[in-house]
């Protein structure tokens, strides 16, 4: 029962530090704008679900990297021009399409289950006592 006390206590305290490390990207969903950005490196292949491939894009003299899958290396070559969100004084980029909600909504998910599971075993524990 401890055990589980515990574990609900590390997801709850777990996904709090999660949405407060991923604030930056909700901040660039909602307050980025659409900029073209040139592709600098590009992998050979990006096919593969276990190995995360990267992109790197430059803008303004900067260097962002973004991971990748699918087809997007053999459709896409260095030097290309490809729209990308992107926020002043950020380091991180989106896609035009990519949202940052739904991660927020697991990390909210997640705490949650982490607190239903501690409130339960904590009552077990007090009513065993």
């Amino acid at each position: 029962m401890k055990f589980l006390f515990v574990a609900g206590v590390a997801f709850f305290i777990g996904s709090i530090i999660l949405v407060f490390a991923n604030y930056e990207t909700l901040d660039v969903e909602r307050n980025g704008i659409i900029v073209k950005m040139k592709i600098e490196d590009l992998p050979k292949s990006c096919i593969g679900a276990k190995v995360r491939y990267f992109v790197k894009y430059s803008y303004k003299g900067a260097i962002y990297d973004i991971a990748t899958r699918g087809n997007f290396c053999e459709t896409h070559h260095v030097g290309e021009l490809i729209d990308m969100k992107f926020l002043e004084g950020s380091k991180t980029i989106l896609r035009p399409d990519e949202s940052a909600m739904m991660n927020l909504f697991s990390f909210v998910a997640l705490g949650v289950l982490g607190i239903v599971i501690s409130i339960s075993q904590w009552r077990k524990m007090k009513s065993a006592k």
